[in-house]
Order: C-alpha cells, then sequence, then structure tokens
C-alpha cells in the first residue's frame, strides 16, 4: 500500500508541474457575497459561471477581450494585464472555468477542450445578446487550448487569438495515460482526492508549486489569491474531474487557424510546456507572431506583465 501511495503522489506532482448601454442580460446574478466588487455570475446548461467585467458600460469600445486562465487558476491570473486594456477603451470579461475559481464545482461537466469551448461560447452569447461584434479571446496554458477550441468552433466570431504558454493541438484527442484510468477509479479517486486536498490545497505546497511556475518564490498575497477559491468545497474533486470527465463532443482541426489573427507567447523558460511545443505549433502556421520573453517561464503574463501588456496590446491595436 506506502508504495502505491508513492506511486500516486508521483502522478500528483506530474499533474501539479503540468499544469453606457449595458450588455449584462437580466438572469445574471449579482451575489451579496461577491468574491470581487465587479464579480457577477451567470447559469449556462445548468453550469453557474463567474466572470468580471470591466468597461461593459462603453457604447463603443475598442474591442472585446476575453480572458481564460490555466490549471488551478481563475480570474486572479490576469490581476497584472486588465488595467492597461481597460485605459486602451477595451471592453474585458475574464471567466473562470468550470469547476475553477467561483464557478460551479459540478462533476457532470464534460471538462474536454471542445466542450468548454462550447459553454463560453454560449456564455458569451448571454452577455452579447444583440452585439454581434467579434472576439479577441485570450488564453493561458490549458486554457489556452480552450481559446485555441473557440477559434476553431466558430472562426465567424473571433477577431484574434493569443496564446499564451498554453496547450496547443494540431488535433484534439481525448485525455489517456495511467493517471487519467486512475482519476475514473472511484476507489483510486478518493486517494487522489486527498492528496490533491494536502498536495495541492495547501499553503506552502501551492506557493512551492508556483514557484515552480514563476521561478521565485511568490509572496503571500499571491499565494493566498490563488488558494482562496481552490478552499471551496468539491474543488479537489473538480481537479481531478479535468482528467476524469473530458471527453471531446467534437474533432478539431487546426487548419482553419491559418485565416485569423494570432499571437503565441511564450516564456522561454518554461518548463511546464516547453517552448518546443509552441515551435511546433507555429512551424504549421508560419504567419502566426511568436513572442519570446526571455527569463520568464509559465506565467509570463504574472512575472513579466509590462513586456507582455506592450506585445498584447500592440497585437489587438493593430488588428481592433
Amino acid at each position: 500500500m506506502k508504495r502505491f501511495i508513492i506511486i500516486l503522489c508521483y502522478f500528483l506532482i506530474i499533474v501539479i508541474h503540468g499544469f453606457t448601454q449595458n450588455k449584462i442580460p437580466v438572469n445574471v446574478e449579482n451575489s451579496s457575497s461577491k468574491p470581487f466588487s465587479n464579480s457577477r455570475f451567470i447559469v449556462v446548461d445548468s453550469v453557474r459561471f463567474h466572470f468580471r467585467t470591466w468597461n461593459d458600460q462603453l457604447s463603443a469600445p475598442k474591442g472585446k477581450v476575453l480572458l481564460i486562465h490555466g490549471f488551478i487558476g481563475s480570474t486572479f491570473c490576469w490581476r497584472e494585464n486588465i488595467d492597461p486594456l481597460v485605459r486602451e477603451g477595451y471592453e474585458v470579461v475574464a471567466v473562470d472555468l468550470p469547476g475553477a475559481g467561483y464557478s460551479d464545482r459540478n462533476l457532470r461537466v464534460n471538462q474536454s477542450q471542445s466542450n468548454r469551448a462550447r459553454l463560453l461560447w454560449d456564455f458569451l452569447s448571454l452577455i452579447d445578446r444583440s452585439d454581434s461584434s467579434r472576439w479577441n479571446i485570450v488564453g493561458h496554458s490549458m486554457g489556452g487550448g480552450t481559446a485555441e477550441a473557440m477559434s476553431l468552433l466558430k472562426p465567424g466570431r473571433i477577431n484574434s487569438l493569443t496564446i499564451v504558454d498554453g496547450m496547443v493541438f494540431i488535433r484534439n484527442k481525448n485525455l489517456t495515460g495511467s493517471f487519467v484510468l486512475m482519476t475514473r477509479m472511484k476507489e483510486y479517486n478518493k486517494v487522489l482526492v486527498a492528496l490533491t486536498k494536502k498536495q495541492v490545497i495547501d499553503f506552502d505546497k501551492l506557493q512551492r508549486a508556483l514557484k515552480k511556475l514563476y521561478g521565485y518564490l511568490p509572496d503571500s498575497i499571491i499565494v493566498e489569491g490563488y488558494l482562496k477559491p481552490l478552499r471551496i468545497k468539491g474543488s479537489a474533486e473538480s481537479i481531478l474531474n479535468i482528467f476524469a470527465n473530458a471527453k471531446e463532443i467534437r474533432h478539431l482541426h487546426s487548419d482553419s487557424l491559418s485565416e485569423l489573427h494570432i499571437l503565441v507567447v511564450w516564456g522561454k523558460k518554461d518548463r511546464t510546456i516547453r517552448l518546443v511545443s509552441a515551435k511546433r505549433f507555429i512551424n504549421t502556421f508560419p504567419a502566426i507572431d511568436l513572442k519570446i520573453i526571455a527569463g520568464a517561464r509559465h506565467s509570463p503574463m504574472e512575472t513579466h506583465p509590462a513586456i507582455f501588456n506592450c506585445y498584447l496590446l500592440e497585437f489587438l491595436n493593430k488588428n481592433n
């Protein structure tokens, strides 16, 4: 049994490393216990989403930007990037994916990239109402794969795509492997849930995990910003559900991306999703604008916000 626990811990460590016209419709919930002053909640296909908006009162924004976080992240991940977008006149929406942040911990939600993309388009349709202007989608890490899937599902609704150290793909495939199989087995899942609570939802452990993503030890404010939503009941189960319940609902191929404006930003020292993944991806699409941030690891929008924001705004202004 001891050997088995050690093996499970090993797999869990791999997972941790891998990783004035208001357009808001009337069915949005404005919770009395909002995590942020601009927090909003909306139900999409029985899933309660938490999201935040900036400049949604503008009658003619410069463009619309959707920010999608990565694994065990939330809208908090974009704290260094929102103000420059707002000052530039963009309408900004940051969303918590199902099972993350302050969105629902519903284990029935299919966590495949194609299904998350479908849910987010339904989410944006409720926000847009009669507004038909296109979106600029920005996704980090796991959220980068979701952003790519959104672009492939509905390219006509996309103005530009930005992927930050993302889980890019040529073809989307169902998750496989020993760890994935264990998350789907009831007896192993219980052990993995306990390990996740111990190895992820813990201040010291999370701080050390973030150090590997940042390249330096983050302060307590940053760790608590990540940790606060992870303390919500059901978070450990939801983290594992990303692997246990992730069957693709539609087969996607990246061919149609050649018709879009695409920016790829990568940390040169990323050890979670290495730069070779970006280079392999852009070799298929030479027109993609690749920006490599020297010294950055997996989260350049947090650790190197000045240069990241410069790249993003330059790209958005050029294409809006």
